[in-house]
């Protein structure tokens, strides 16, 4: 471990940043790959809940369609999934097949579940509220899926509005400015030839001050991106990595020699 440590220090060490620096870093890439394995299944279960949420006004606007044309729901939902090629259509046919043993209400219930969306439940609980009162489900679809519709539409406009700005703060912040900051003390903050003189400038204190200062940046840098899309819940998983981001562009950049 000590020759390891000292091995970095040979090679990547500078003024300010040592041994003890060095380890904080390498802390840092260990936290950072047990959030990565953290992060990735949660990252994969909102996609395909984001993919089932999408798909979802078709499919309550194609149901109000097939129920007005005289369908039965299951033939209508049948008919739906069979249709689709995506998680969607995978999840409707087991939906159908469900509803032939437990009825529209439970299948519905174990399919909202299964989606794991807030909004899917909501909107499948409304159902089987119209079901049960023996309204007409056609209509109540229609305006569900117009409502649903609007509401993705907002989201997804507001998404496009705000990623490249948050995608700006996150890398910028973790990556471009480390790499920056570390360039102009690297090029600038050498010894400096005065004529027959040199002039020699301790650069421990800005090196360790910037090394601490890149772990606030990439933390701060991670939550800003975090609040602005809507992601805090996966933002402590995230943290480590982009601050061991920040950290290795700024050891590398003190590496710059001109």
């Amino acid at each position: 471990m000590y020759r390891m440590i000292d091995t970095l220090e040979d090679s990547l060490g500078v003024e300010g940043i040592g041994g003890t620096a060095l380890l904080i870093w390498l802390a840092f890439g260990v936290l950072g790959l047990i959030g990565a394995m953290i992060y990735i299944p949660q990252k994969r279960k909102q996609e395909r809940i984001t993919e089932l949420e999408n798909a979802w006004p078709d499919v309550l606007a194609d149901l109000a369609e097939e129920l007005r044309a005289g369908m039965g729901v299951e033939s209508a939902l049948d008919a739906i999934a069979n249709g689709r090629n995506d998680k969607m259509g995978l999840m409707l046919r087991d939906a159908v097949s469900d509803m032939r043993d437990n009825g529209f209400g439970n299948a519905m219930k174990t399919f909202a579940k299964k989606s794991e969306s807030p909004m899917i439940s909501r909107i499948v609980s409304i159902l089987n509220v119209a079901l049960a009162s023996s309204g007409s489900i056609a209509t109540t679809l229609e305006k569900i899926s117009d409502e649903f519709w609007e509401i993705y539409m907002l989201k997804k406009e507001r998404l496009m509005k705000t990623q490249s700005n948050a995608n700006f703060i996150l890398y910028f912040g973790s990556i471009a400015c480390p790499v920056i900051l570390g360039a102009i003390v690297a090029i600038f903050g050498g010894d400096i030839s005065a004529g027959s003189s040199t002039l020699s400038f301790d650069m421990s204190g800005l090196n360790s001050a910037l090394f601490f200062y890149m772990v606030v940046m990439g933390t701060s840098s991670v939550w800003m991106e975090a609040v602005i899309l809507q992601k805090t819940s996966t933002a402590i998983w995230r943290t480590p990595i982009f601050v061991f981001y920040s950290l290795t562009a700024l050891i590398l950049s003190l590496q710059i020699q001109l």
